[in-house]
């Protein structure tokens, strides 16, 4: 009788024992997961991109500074929505000092044929642009008509526009030009997501814009996003520069190491 209490015992004690492997190797198989997910997501954050500022801190060769980066010296605008603050031009609008039509910060300098021009930016909010091959529209308080490189977050993202000049001359990827007699023609040249996954919507790019006699180059970050070939007789041969700030919802732009290379 003693002999089969204590074989009843042993099997019962063998069973808890088993049972507890189990739900300890159970346990440990959860624990360790959680703890690979944990170290997972914290090697992520760890490792997680940083907004980079764009690498244009010095002029390329041959260029000069349009911006001395403290001043709005050698720029005329609205002082309602243009300052400077940590080194950048600001272009800002807001529900109590909205902006009635396309205004510029207009440069100062003498009209400029052909070109490099360099510009770093960041779009907050609202829509800009360089201005480009421009001349002064008298109606206009601070207007200019000219050729755009448009800074917009989106299918805007460095477009060519023309002010006066034909509105939307070419989308993102494409290569436009006018014949002598006004006629566009479009080639595609790549493809406008793709040309997007190289631009930092909402933080700073490097626009770089080339002019040559009648032939026009947009690039951003290094990738072309637009061209034009522009025979039209009324076509400008030379003009000034200008940042846009755009009617519409509030707007918050910047603007840094401006340097243009004349050729």
């Amino acid at each position: 009788m003693l002999a089969s209490l204590l074989r009843r015992f042993d099997r019962s004690k063998r069973a808890r024992s088993a049972a507890s492997a189990r739900s300890n190797f159970v346990f440990g198989a959860v624990f360790k997961t959680l703890v690979g997910a944990a170290s997972f997501l914290c090697v992520g954050t760890g490792f997680a991109a940083e907004p980079q500022d764009a690498a244009q801190s010095t002029p390329p060769e041959g260029c000069v500074a349009l911006f001395d980066g403290k001043t709005l010296d050698g720029w005329k605008g609205d002082a309602k929505f243009w300052s400077v603050a940590n080194g950048c031009i600001v272009g800002r609008s807001t529900p109590e000092t909205p902006v009635p039509y396309s205004e510029y910060l207009v440069w100062q300098g003498e009209p400029v044929g052909d070109f490099d021009l360099y510009v770093d930016f960041r779009v907050h909010a609202g829509n800009s642009g360089v201005e480009y091959r421009a001349w002064a529209d008298p109606k206009r308080n601070f207007g200019l008509n000219g050729y755009q490189a448009d800074i917009c977050p989106g299918d805007i993202m460095g477009i060519l526009y023309g002010e006066a000049l034909g509105e939307i001359i070419a989308w993102r990827g494409q290569s436009a030009r006018f014949s002598a007699d006004g006629q566009k023609t479009i080639a595609q040249f790549g493809d406008a997501a793709e040309i997007a996954k190289s631009i930092k919507m909402n933080d700073w790019n490097t626009y770089k814009i080339e002019a040559r006699g009648n032939r026009f180059v947009q690039y951003i970050n290094g990738v072309k996003t637009s061209e034009l070939v522009d025979e039209r007789p009324n076509a400008p041969k030379a003009g000034i520069f200008g940042l846009q700030i755009h009617p519409g919802p509030p707007s918050h732009f910047e603007y840094k190491n401006i340097y243009l290379k004349k050729l």
